[in-house]
């Protein structure tokens, strides 16, 4: 099945229903599978063809949805483009998928750079026809290509099939028990899993009301949860401290909001309390990779579906999890640190350059594993605790070091806001602890005082070397703190 048929399956079953929104524009279910027909339709006429790569430039928004779906509907592939990007990463982006095109806001958004054909997204509604018959497709045929962020390197493109789409879909509405009453707000960029997977693509399924804001603001966000009844949304850690620290936050009834789905980075434990004693929802920590869908493993509702500090158990129903020893590839017991090797459902068949893919699936016992670089154990109750990314974690003079746990020490200590634990050079010792911090407003701390907390609660290797005070903090397209940047700045 062509994923995009869910959009048409909407408009038969609640064509007056709301679907996509945004800060201009609202559309019916009846009219988003119109628009998406229109685009289909259009792009078609123009010579776009069943399997070619339409990269699609558009922030969050009714259009980028409507692109999105109208060139799945014609059977092509979508290539988000992250609009963050350089000049010069974007051209890469479009060369490494081999776009044919791509679909722009609007006509002045056109040039890029002579390469794939482009499209305004106003051009195509107007001369493409309301009606068009999906282009059918299985469920093992590519749905979409999403670039990583390319913080450390090129951006990696990784495909995703329909049926990846389909099970991460119905995984998310079961397991969050999400019904058509629901109200989703999308403040994730969609070029990126999290704001195109988590709320955008299955709200669609769910034939439910999505909100997309443009750019994470926290005025919008918060005027939207009261404006539209939200239900559900979906954040990084970073948003989520904000959101609290946030003066106005009592301003606004927020009282809809029923549960936050939290991801893409750890969330610091020792404020998950306050986030549901100042908000009034559940906070459900999840784990998952662009590789994944991103569906891996998340908390769900209910007094046994959740523990603070964990990511959840993993989506059972949709993939199987492993965990081993990253130097000797043997399974380790439960409770013991390893690194999380995923398969099933919701897991890429592949990244579109071949070695790429070559280099991060094993095979274990005759199956194919993805390999996700990140080290983590599990409970005896079947949750999951992710420790850190093998690329952040390092080694000192004396023993190991990673970070997140570092963080958890410093973030008890309330004058700090936001915290990361990152590796320089000593010209003795070689690699050093050091630490980063942006204190509240409203607070002080010294370097003195860190370091006395982490000297009570840490092993002496661990104890930062060097602490550092930042206004803010530099952040990744998707909103992640940029460790890379910090090593160089602090290095």
């Amino acid at each position: 099945m062509n994923f995009a048929n869910y959009a048409d399956a909407a408009a038969r079953n609640a064509p007056e229903a709301l679907a996509v929104g945004d800060r201009t524009r609202s559309l019916t279910f009846r009219e988003l599978s119109e628009r998406s027909d229109r685009v289909a339709d259009a792009l078609e006429r123009r010579g776009v063809e069943t399997d070619d790569r339409v990269a699609v430039d558009m922030p969050n928004g009714v259009a980028f949805v409507c692109a999105y779906l109208g060139t799945m509907k014609c059977g092509a592939v979508p290539v988000p483009v992250n609009t963050r990007f350089t000049d010069q990463q974007t051209r890469y982006v479009l060369s490494d998928s081999g776009a044919v095109g791509v679909v722009t806001a609007d006509r002045r958004n056109a040039d890029h750079g002579g390469e794939p054909t482009t499209h305004a997204y106003a051009d195509l509604l107007d001369r493409g026809a309301s009606e068009y018959d999906v282009t059918p497709r299985r469920s093992e045929e590519f749905a979409e290509l999403l670039y990583t962020s390319g913080t450390t390197g090129a951006p990696k493109g990784v495909y995703h099939t329909h049926g990846n789409l389909d099970a991460n879909a119905n995984g998310f509405i079961n397991y969050n028990e999400w019904s058509r009453e629901d109200v989703a707000l999308t403040v994730c960029p969609c070029f990126h899993v999290t704001g195109l997977n988590v709320t955008t693509t299955p709200f669609i399924a769910l034939e439910a009301e999505n909100h997309l804001l443009e750019t994470w603001d926290i005025e919008a966000a918060l005027t939207a949860i009261e404006r539209h009844g939200v239900t559900y949304a979906f954040l990084i850690p970073t948003m989520v401290v904000e959101l609290l620290d946030h003066e106005g936050l009592d301003e606004y009834d927020v009282s809809s909001l029923q549960a936050l789905g939290v991801g893409g980075s750890p969330m610091p434990k020792e404020r998950i309390d306050e986030v549901e004693r100042v908000l009034g929802c559940t906070l459900l920590e999840g784990y998952g990779m662009t590789e994944t869908t991103p569906l891996s493993a998340f908390n769900h509702p209910g007094p046994e579906g959740h523990k603070p500090g964990s990511v959840g158990r993993p989506a059972t129903e949709a993939v199987a999890l492993r965990i081993e020893d990253p130097r000797t590839g043997d399974a380790v017991e439960r409770g013991a640190r390893g690194e999380l090797l995923w398969r099933g459902d919701t897991v890429t068949p592949r990244y579109n350059k071949r070695q790429i893919t070559e280099n991060n699936f094993v095979e274990r016992d005759g199956e194919r594993w993805l390999a996700s670089g990140d080290i983590g154990w599990m409970d005896e109750d079947g949750f999951l605790f992710v420790v850190d990314r093998i690329e952040d974690m390092f080694t000192t003079g004396c023993g190991d070091v990673s970070p997140r746990e570092i963080e958890e020490v410093i973030y008890e200590i309330d004058p700090v806001q936001k915290v990361a634990i990152i590796d320089t050079v000593d010209d003795v010792r070689g690699a050093s602890v050091t630490t980063v911090i942006k204190r509240r407003s409203e607070g002080s701390v010294s370097a003195a005082e860190i370091k006395r907390a982490c000297e009570a609660e840490l092993e002496s290797h661990e104890v930062p070397d060097r602490v550092e005070f930042v206004d803010e903090f530099p952040l990744t397209a998707t909103g992640k703190i940029d460790r890379e940047n910090l090593r160089d700045r602090f290095g």
